[in-house]
């Protein structure tokens, strides 16, 4: 792993996050308020991207390609993506929008841990601390909306499997790295449409929401996936995974920008103790990490 690989990785990782922040603006222009309806077609949009895309990059040699993944890499990849994705949505219905947020902001911590059991990646100090700041930036922005209860208690076990799952993803991503994963990414979007469309809802959607949609699955999903699963050949789990809680500071921004959605000042404090959280991380490059097949 060369220091232009790193910093290219980076790049990346941080243009993916800003993109995924876009998720809050696009839904506010949609008729539908029904998160089940938008992320079916989202996961149907953004398999259809991936495939067209995977399609261009290796036309005749894609059969070959996707040869190459392994049987438990495509569960991996596509099982956390899917599994992550409709959990997120069950936690938001049995807990507060806070305590999920706060809750799956701890999947860097996750990621430590199955980096360390799986690839043999060990945080330092400093990434540590990243960590805990990042985590308390992201409770500072939601902290008036946090109410833990017994009522709540399922829903907050759900976010934290959520975080699990994202952990898992970026860890599978990073294990497997040394062959392009983003066909299995693209297998489980088209189990998020299975799941969330056929399986619980009605898949009826306006024209106009249904542009939204696809629009949203092309750059604010497919886009930032492609750029993530190159990040994950450079850049370590961990780190990876506190680059993503940009997110958080992103999403309010473009609500402001563009539907006048003017944040609260806890918004900004803790944006800026998480962006500081993640310039702490960029301080030192990690030691070179071996490829892994």
């Amino acid at each position: 792993m060369t220091d232009k690989n790193y910093l290219k990785g980076i790049a990346a990782a941080v243009t993916a996050a800003l993109l995924w922040s876009l998720s809050g603006i696009f839904a506010r222009h949609m008729d539908s308020t029904d998160p089940w309806l938008l992320n079916a077609w989202r996961g149907l949009a953004t398999a259809v991207c991936l495939w067209l895309f995977l399609a261009l990059v290796y036309r005749k040699r894609l059969p070959g390609q996707l040869r190459k993944i392994e049987a438990k890499a495509l569960l991996a990849c596509a099982g956390f993506f899917a599994a992550g994705s409709t959990l997120y949505l069950t936690a938001l219905e049995a807990a507060p929008v806070a305590n999920v947020s706060c809750l799956t902001a701890s999947s860097p911590v996750f990621a430590a841990l199955l980096a360390w059991i799986f690839l043999r990646e060990r945080g330092d100090g400093r990434i540590w601390l990243a960590t805990l700041l990042a985590i308390g930036g992201t409770a500072v922005i939601f902290m008036d909306g946090m109410a833990f209860s017994w009522q709540d208690l399922a829903g907050n076990g759900v976010a934290l499997l959520t975080a699990f799952c994202f952990a898992g993803q970026t860890v599978a991503l990073r294990r497997f790295r040394a062959v392009d994963m983003m066909p299995a990414i693209a297998v489980g979007a088209l189990a998020v449409f299975l799941i969330l469309g056929v399986a619980f809802r009605n898949l009826a959607i306006s024209a106009h929401d249904l542009r939204i949609v696809l629009l949203m699955g092309t750059i604010q999903l497919a886009v930032p996936i492609a750029l993530f699963v190159y990040a994950a050949r450079h850049v370590p789990a961990m780190q990876l995974s506190l680059i993503t809680l940009l997110d958080v500071v992103f999403n309010p921004l473009w609500a402001w920008i563009g539907a006048e959605e003017v944040p609260e000042r806890n918004a900004f404090i803790g944006g800026v103790v998480i962006v500081g959280a993640v310039l702490l991380t960029l301080l030192r490059r990690p030691a070179r990490q071996p490829a892994t097949a």
